[in-house]
Order: structure tokens, then sequence, then C-alpha cells
């Protein structure tokens, strides 16, 4: 068969949705649906014929054939080509709940299968690594150079697809030089003090937004403005993180908050301002978060939280992950699921069917705690488009994603549909 173009069935949710299990009592926590089970009618056995009217008769109420509802195959093929088979999208199975995010890197739109399957299931980006300090600072001057990124933002204009912003600040991946008097790269080079490293960091903050949103009117909806701020191992007081980060070094545990004073002050008045971490599920770190983010919301200058979902096969609980969904919602504010995928380090079509289940719950619980109005979730993101290009697989032997090196469907695809082939458990 030769590969067709991608399309799909925008119709063809209602029937992925149809068998969708509900759950009957409204607020936190995981419940087990009942199976239903389906039993044939069985029609009485005719001994004699019946009599023959000699007339037209009115059908009467009592013989009057009831309508009976078709019934629905359940899928067993799961690995499908998106090259040469229609699928359903992602995005539009999920338009009433949330946007389907996907991050990439500049590698995968040179690729024109992978770029029709993009374009097919999603309706947000995000930049794996384009558009992180080190990618746009260049010490030479220094300058920002957005040459790593101009063609993804250029992509999502042109095809109508909204990109979060990742990420302003972080304590990684930005060069250390840009916390040194005269940017010196030396190893006895001396720190700014916090009143330069400030102006450094709003002047960063300001030429980023203004450059993106003067070349690129409309396109950034959100931004994480701060990445990865909380280490409650580490000593503070609030929980922030101090060994390995030179803003707080520099700057003092009060850089998150003037880091958003700055992005509030530069952002378009509609696009989103978000704090991003992982491992939210964890108790500390996610009380650490709640503080911060109330402190911030007091001053007028974050929208959401976002928890980057890098989750494992069994850890964390569902049960833990839901927790950490309604105490982010309980503030006020927006969450997004911001780098999902699920660790899996086996191919077997068993264990691929077992990521599938946890797809399955995952998605079904959002689904779940937005249908009770127990969580705000307005965004999904997929850290990834297939297997091999996953920032996991460095070894070749991790299948975190929902497609794979083929372009083909896995489990994980069709669960993430709640897909009645997927069993929930």
């Amino acid at each position: 068969m030769q590969p067709g173009r991608l399309g799909w069935k925008k119709n063809g949710v209602c029937v992925l949705l149809a068998g969708i299990l509900v759950l009957g009592a409204a607020g936190c926590g995981e419940k087990n649906g009942d199976e239903t089970k389906i039993t044939p009618s069985v029609q009485p056995e005719i001994t004699e014929p019946a009599p023959q009217p000699t007339e037209p008769a009115e059908p009467t109420r009592a013989a009057a054939a009831e309508p009976t509802e078709p019934v629905k195959e359940v899928r067993t093929n799961f690995y499908v080509s998106t090259l040469d088979e229609e699928i359903p999208s992602l995005s539009e199975a999920w338009k009433d709940y949330f946007s389907v995010g996907i991050a990439l890197t500049a590698n995968d739109l040179r690729n024109e299968l992978k770029e029709e399957l993009i374009l097919q299931q999603f309706n947000s980006m995000t930049c794996g690594n384009e558009m992180k300090a080190d990618a746009l600072l260049d010490r030479n001057c220094p300058v920002l150079s957005f040459k790593s990124c101009d063609g993804m933002l250029q992509f999502c204009m042109e095809h109508g697809i909204k990109m979060r912003g990742h990420t302003l600040v972080w304590h990684s991946q930005v060069p250390e030089w840009f916390f040194m008097e005269g940017y010196s790269n030396q190893k006895d080079a001396v720190f700014v003090s916090r009143e330069v490293m400030l102006e450094r960091m709003e002047n960063y903050i300001r030429q980023v937004m203004e450059y993106v949103n003067t070349t690129y009117p409309g396109v950034v909806y959100a931004w994480d403005v701060v990445n990865e701020a909380i280490a409650p191992g580490d000593g503070d007081p609030d929980g922030m993180r101090v060994e390995d980060s030179l803003w707080y070094q520099v700057i003092g545990a009060d850089f998150v908050d003037k880091a958003f004073e700055y992005a509030r002050k530069y952002a378009d008045p509609e696009q989103k301002l978000f704090y991003n971490d992982f491992n939210t599920y964890e108790p500390a770190k996610r009380l650490a978060i709640v503080k911060l983010a109330n402190r911030i919301k007091e001053q007028g200058n974050i929208d959401g939280i976002g928890m980057q979902s890098h989750i494992g096969m069994s850890y964390p609980s569902l049960d833990d992950f839901e927790t950490a969904l309604c105490k982010f919602s309980e503030t006020g504010l927006e969450v997004h699921i911001t780098e999902l995928d699920i660790n899996l380090d086996s191919n077997t079509e068993e264990d691929l069917m077992k990521e599938g289940k946890r797809y399955k719950r995952l998605f079904f619980l959002l689904k779940n705690l937005m249908d009770n109005n127990k969580a705000n979730v307005t965004n999904v993101t997929l850290w990834g488009l297939t297997d091999d290009g996953s920032w996991l697989n460095k070894d070749g032997k991790r299948y975190p994603l929902l497609f794979n090196q083929l372009l083909e469907t896995k489990p994980a695809f069709w669960g993430a549909l709640l897909d009645d082939g997927i069993p929930l458990y």
C-alpha cells in the first residue's frame, strides 16, 4: 500500500467516547467502573404458523418493534500505521476539555510525515530546548539570537498552532557566564551584584517576550516563567532550590517573584504565566509549590501551575497525582500537564497494553475531575512524538509515548482516547 496523506473523521470521537465508564460520585478519588454484560435476546420458538390478515391492519402498540442499538465493535488492533489509515485526532477528541500539545525539536519539523501527524493530532506545541537560555544567549555581544526557534514559531504561526513558551528562568541550561562580571567564562570569574543580576534578568525577559510577540503575534499563549525552583531538601525554609541555582545564589529567594513581576510587565494581556515543576505529587514539594503560587497570585502575576508529569508505570499512584491536581486547582489557578510521558523499558505486547491502561486511567481521571468541577486543566502536552525521539530513550530501550518509530499508534494512543478496547484495569 502506498502511504497516503493523514486524515481523520472528526465525528469518530463520538464513537470512541460512547462507551466511557462514568463515575457516580462527585469528588476527588478513583472508582472502579462496573462491567456491563450484554445478553443476546432469545426469540420464542413458534410452533405453528401465525394467521395472515386478509386486509392490511394498523400496527398495534404491542406489535410495534422496539428499536435496537447496533452492537459496537470493540477495537482489537492497536498498532495502526498513521501513514496508511485514518485515526482519530486527540485534539479533536478532547476539545471540550483541554488543548492537546506536543513537545518538539526543530528536527521533527524537517520530516514531512511527522509534520502531517503533528498537524492532525495537536493544537499546542512546546519547544523542547530551542527557547531555553543556552539556545538564545550569545556571549560574544552578548545578544539574543532566535535562530534556534524561529522556524518552530513560524510553523506555529502558519498552521494556527498555539505555543507554550518554555522557559524564561531556569537553573539549568543557562550559561554560568551570564551571572559573572563582564560575562567572563574564566574559572576565577566573580558574580555580579544582586542589582546587576536583576537588571540582566529583566532585560532578558523583556527581549525574549518583545521579539516573540512582535515577530509572531498571537502565537505564544502561555509562558513557563520559572521552571523547577523548588527543592525541599536543600534547606531553604520555603523549600526553594539552593545548591545548583545561581539565580538563588546571586539574587536571593525572591528571584521567582521578580521573574513573574517582569514577565507580567512585558507579556501581552492575553498571555498566561505559569510556574512549572516536576515530581509535583510529592507532598513536601506540592506544599511548597502551593505556598509559592499563592504568594505570587496575591501579587497578581501568575495564572497557572505546570505539572511536568514524567511518571512511571506504577509511581506515582494516581491517588497522589489526583491529590496534587486538586490542591493546585484549589488555588484558583489553571493547571497544565506540561511534559507527560510514562517511562516503560519493555516493548512486549503485554507491557505495551499495560502502558495503554496507565494512559487511559490518567486521562479518565482528568475527565472525571473536570466533569465534577474538581480540576481546571486547560492543556495536556506530551513530551515527544515518537518513542525513539524521547529524552528518556538514551539507550534505545524506552517506550514512553503514544507513537512508535514507525509512526504507528500504540495502545497508549488509544488509552489516551479512552477507547473501549483498552480496559481501565
